[in-house]
């Protein structure tokens, strides 16, 4: 098993939540303590839900949630022109504003909560590696000034002055962008939750009018429960086998003290698969280059590759101009990837009491809060927004 920079930086925080005895019910349970789960069991506590609880096979933050880089970016990684494509103007507007709401969300419950976390809303660019990508950057400046979001395209003359490092073909800055220690941030949103860690549910069935969650000889009745494992979801449930596409990705982290090329801000480059940004004690965190090997990259082992690991050491002195360093962890988290790149919410067809809430494709910490927030208020409220409108299943419906 790998270990990220942050859990291994924040281990205090693991295996401190001990159940006692296990309950016999609940009214929500939720499956899954990663960001999407425990913000929807923060905003059912928040609406009126008395007994809810969380049940996570590990530690809070054990997969993607606490093994990713921590960027709040507004959109997506790939260019807003490709989202014009995909989605249609409304469509990438709406997703847009949704990631800028998600990052909103998330700063207003650290300064609620007190979450140390390293918090710092520093902006982000987005780095072009050919011309064609540069192209693409400056259109897509053009379309988000168009539909009322920030952003500055700088060409290829002055990135470099602007950046003081690498040897891009242009950029797209961000202003409100920022970063976190994503497992700090989890587990401080995650303290007044009931969480049972360790409780592998084996098992979803329907039961007067609800369900009975199995696991562990332990089976515990609720009557609705919100499936949020992302990319483990088929594993719970085989309706999501043809449906979320477990990838792995990988990143590393140097020793601290490397330089401050990098400042406070948020990168990624070749169209969001190259990512890296740097800590507050001058680590650089540097993830990606999955493109490269696309074929190995897939399936749910948490294991290193030597050759992409190499890959990334390559980047750091190659483009940030850091030539020699020590690695003080390398690890790999397993996103969960849909048919068309879209979370899937909403009851599940064979089984209207549970409520799913998965498939992030790499974008947990960019939707993941407004959904949970969403998903609450349709489950406490009835009020289903047009986000879950867009996310729902039922676009999969036969």
């Amino acid at each position: 098993m790998t270990e990220s920079y942050w859990q291994t930086k924040n281990k205090i925080l693991i295996g401190k939540r001990s159940p006692g005895e296990l309950p016999r019910h609940a009214d929500i349970a939720v499956i899954g303590g990663g960001l999407v789960g425990i913000a929807a069991a923060h905003y059912l506590k928040e609406m009126g839900c008395g007994n809810c609880l969380v049940l996570e096979k590990e530690f809070v933050a054990y997969g993607a949630s606490g093994r990713n880089a921590g960027f709040l970016l507004s959109g997506m990684a790939e260019p807003y022109s490709r989202m014009v494509v995909g989605l249609g103007k409304n469509g990438a507007r709406m997703l847009t504003a949704a990631t800028i709401e998600n990052h909103a969300l998330m700063a207003e419950a650290i300064a609620k909560r007190k979450i140390d976390c390293d918090y710092r809303r520093s902006g982000s660019y987005h780095l072009a590696v050919s011309n064609v990508e540069a192209s693409e950057l400056e259109e897509s400046a053009e379309l988000l000034r168009s539909a009322g979001f920030d952003g500055e395209y700088i060409g290829s003359g002055k990135v470099a002055e602007r950046l003081g490092f690498g040897n891009y073909h242009g950029a797209f800055f961000n202003p409100i962008d920022g970063n976190l220690d994503p497992f700090a941030f989890v587990n401080g949103l995650a303290r007044e939750i009931n969480v049972i860690e360790g409780f592998e549910v084996r098992g979803i069935e329907k039961k007067n009018g609800g369900v009975e969650i199995k696991g562990g000889g332990h089976s515990i009745a609720a009557e609705i429960a919100v499936l949020a494992t992302n990319a483990y979801s088929a594993l719970v449930d085989t309706y999501f086998k043809e449906m979320i596409f477990p990838v792995r990705g990988q990143m590393l982290a140097t020793g601290p003290g490397q330089g401050n090329n990098l400042r406070d801000n948020t990168y990624y480059a070749n169209f969001g698969y190259d990512y890296f940004r740097q800590t507050p004690d001058n680590a650089v965190v540097m993830g990606g280059l999955r493109n490269r090997f696309v074929d190995t990259e897939v399936g749910f082992e948490d294991s290193t590759n030597p050759q992409l690991q190499n890959g990334l050491e390559d980047y750091i002195r190659q483009n940030i101009g850091v030539a020699e360093f020590p690695v003080a962890a390398r690890w790999s988290g397993v996103m969960g990837n849909t048919i068309d790149g879209l979370p899937l919410v909403g009851p599940l067809p064979h089984n209207n009491a549970v409520i799913a809430a998965v498939g992030y494709n790499g974008h947990g910490f960019g939707l993941g809060m407004v959904v949970a927030r969403d998903v609450a208020r349709a489950i406490m409220k009835g009020e289903t927004s047009d986000l879950l409108r867009r996310f729902s299943l039922k676009r999969f419906a036969a």
